[in-house]
């Protein structure tokens, strides 16, 4: 959520493997960690996890954490992270402070709101290597950045919340072809997956409303929930998709409360509210990270170069685990199935509002 953003502080949850806890494979898979360490010739690598925010969201910073862990766990590196806490203001002196002190072989953030400040400290701090995931950064000889094509999953959100709005087999579906979209802030990144949502319930119907409405900020879960309850009580939403980090938590639990249904976003949140959240539009955040630092530790990692992972490249897709298969109609799961496979073939096209 964020210009490549990913969402936020409190918060809110995997996928490429179709994240470890999904269950599917991924071509973004890291390399063998048996391989790892060549270009450190002995010398153990020091990466630190710089968060724009704070751990805890269940979801995108979460995420990242857990490839940041991996590393540690599989690579042998020491790893540690560095919570910048909410105010913007810190941000730009936290990640400056990690760079100048030369402690760390290489710096691991992310998210659109940190674009401007690492183009910034990676200028002037030229020796310093970054990993920089959900947004694209050029021209900098070194940072590698990761991006990840969420209008293409947000299509798969959009096509599953139309097919769970139009169903006759779930109690919590009402006759009206409404579904909700919940943001943290209106914002290109986050537009971008409301694009992506919207194409994809229109593939499915196209008589399908979406209702958006935006927190804010992507913390306040009291806020989200107020507006998750407000689509749900009156706007006549069964079916809502939260992309607003921490915020969207509150949404997820007011859908639950209602016996409503919602889907959750960059990690697995199904097991939030088994049966409510039905399923998740999930980034690899955490395997893309972890395979990104396994590249490092090789001396094989694109330094200057951007990456983007989709659903062919299995970045982006929707959380299929246990919880799916019990509470997702078998009729939805085929539809999403064959969706899939036409967006994997190219037979589908996602267009994309950012430039």
């Amino acid at each position: 959520m964020r210009k490549r953003l990913g969402i936020t502080a409190l918060l809110l949850l995997s996928v490429l493997v179709f994240l470890a806890g999904c269950g599917a494979k991924t071509s973004t898979e890291a390399p063998k960690p048996s391989d790892a360490g060549k270009a450190a010739a002995g010398k153990k690598i020091n990466a630190v996890y710089f968060v724009n925010g704070t751990l805890g969201d269940k979801g995108f910073f979460d995420s990242a954490q857990r490839g940041v862990k991996q590393a540690g766990e599989t690579l042998g590196m020491d790893v540690k992270t560095v919570e910048g806490g909410t105010n913007q203001a810190d941000w730009p002196a936290g990640l400056e402070s990690l760079a100048s002190s030369g402690k760390y072989d290489v710096i691991v953030l992310g998210t659109s709101q940190m674009t401007d400040i690492i183009k910034d400290v990676a200028k002037r701090y030229e020796k310093q290597k970054f990993i920089f995931f959900d947004e694209a950064i050029s021209g900098l000889p070194n940072v590698y950045s990761m991006t990840y094509s969420q209008n293409e999953g947000s299509f798969m959100a959009g096509a599953f919340a139309a097919l769970v709005t139009t169903s006759t087999e779930l109690k919590g579906a009402n006759p009206e072809k409404v579904i909700g979209f919940i943001g943290g802030m209106d914002i290109p990144i986050i537009n971008d997956f409301k694009a992506g949502y919207e194409q994809g319930a229109k593939y499915v119907d196209p008589a399908i409303t979406v209702v958006a409405s935006y927190v804010g900020d992507f913390a306040n879960a009291p806020k989200g929930k107020e507006l998750g309850l407000a689509q749900f009580n009156t706007q006549k939403v069964d079916i809502a998709f939260n992309v607003a980090g921490g915020a969207g938590l509150g949404m997820l639990e007011a859908a639950n409360s209602l016996g409503k249904y919602s889907i959750g976003v960059d990690s697995n949140q199904n097991a939030l509210y088994p049966g409510s959240v039905l399923t998740s539009m999930v980034k690899a955040i955490d395997n893309s990270v972890l395979r990104a630092l396994t590249l490092f530790s090789q001396d094989r990692l694109g330094f200057g170069k951007n990456e983007v992972l989709g659903i062919k490249e299995a970045g982006v897709g929707l959380a299929k685990d246990d919880l799916y298969n019990k509470h997702v109609p078998k009729a939805i799961q085929d539809k999403i199935m064959e969706i899939e496979q036409k967006l994997n073939k190219g037979e589908i096209k996602v267009q994309s509002t950012l430039k």
